[in-house]
């Protein structure tokens, strides 16, 4: 079933069936802004308190916002300048362009499809989702380059999800290296670990797979060093409720994590970010060997699938 609801304020689009209740605002962002397991009514998805979704402009303050649920950042996350011509030092705004923007949107039989266009840059960005079995939700996104020239970009499903203590992360067995991105643990960006077990400065270690307890505050952003040969990323709860993200490794091959146990905005959570390449950067990647483009006139599929 699809059908049109309102989160806080917005306009919203509602597919459930038996046992997921996934719920899409169209403008800003074209959001997952909830996601429930009907049969437990576990929220999987950060929510905010607040009763008017909070807005930001184009080209406005990500975190200032609303910050919840699972955005789209593309074509970048931290601000930054494009490096190649035709677009030589236009700005990337803060979390990319399309978090902020009014997505269309249109209503067929058994999906949604949400699609929103480039404002600095021109590109047309499409993601269709449905229902793909009783507890997976699939969401097949398109990108199409509406220019002559080579676009480079990075996307990323910034998705924040509620843990309990004790939630596990598990990921494919060719994740053994991470790359630190932030951290208030005493750890610098570049700093490498052998995952799972992260160094702390006194020379001890801990397992960074494991939620702690929110009262340890920390927080600490990585991405695995290696592509993926298979993508997917699983949450394992305390009471064995389980949450899994499946992606397209060949389009989409790096995976991070930020772990957010207190740390950052008295959130308890835990991102995952499949992603088109690491860094939070598109220049600062290609400077590690990370490229991802879309061709001239070109177009670049890939699909995000959440499985509960």
């Amino acid at each position: 079933m699809i059908k049109q609801s309102h989160y806080k304020n917005k306009k919203s689009i509602v597919l459930e069936n038996k046992y997921i209740r996934a719920e899409f605002i169209p403008n800003p962002g074209g959001k997952l802004s909830s996601l429930i397991n009907k049969k437990t009514g576990f929220e999987y998805l950060v929510q905010r308190g607040n009763t008017i979704y909070c807005d930001q402009p184009f080209d406005g303050v990500y975190v200032k916002g609303e910050c919840s649920g699972y955005d789209d950042m593309f074509p970048t996350i931290d601000t930054c300048f494009y490096e190649n011509e035709p677009w030589k030092g236009v700005k990337m705004a803060d979390h990319g362009e399309v978090w902020s923007l009014p997505w269309e949107y249109k209503i067929e039989k058994n999906s949604l499809c949400l699609s929103v266009s480039g404002v600095r840059f021109p590109y047309s960005l499409t993601k269709k989702i449905h229902f793909s079995s009783h507890n997976r939700l699939r969401i097949d996104y398109s990108l199409v380059n509406n220019s002559p020239f080579d676009f480079e970009f990075l996307w990323a499903g910034h998705m924040m999800f509620n843990v309990e203590e004790g939630t596990k992360i598990e990921v494919p067995t060719d994740c053994k290296q991470t790359i630190t991105i932030f951290s208030n643990r005493g750890r610098k960006f570049g700093d490498l670990n052998d995952w799972p077990y992260f160094r702390n400065t006194d020379g001890t270690s801990y397992k960074a797979d494991v939620a702690r307890p929110k009262e340890i505050m920390g927080k600490e952003k990585f991405y695995f060093t290696n592509k993926l040969k298979n993508g997917w990323c699983k949450l394992v709860y305390p009471n064995k409720k389980e949450l899994k993200v499946f992606f397209t490794a060949k389009t989409v091959p790096y995976l991070g994590i930020f772990i957010n146990e207190g740390g950052w905005d008295d959130l308890y959570n835990i991102f995952i970010e499949p992603c088109t390449v690491a860094y939070d950067r598109p220049d600062l990647a290609k400077k590690f060997g990370q490229i991802s483009k879309v061709g001239p006139s070109g177009k670049y599929t890939w699909y995000i699938d959440i499985m509960i």
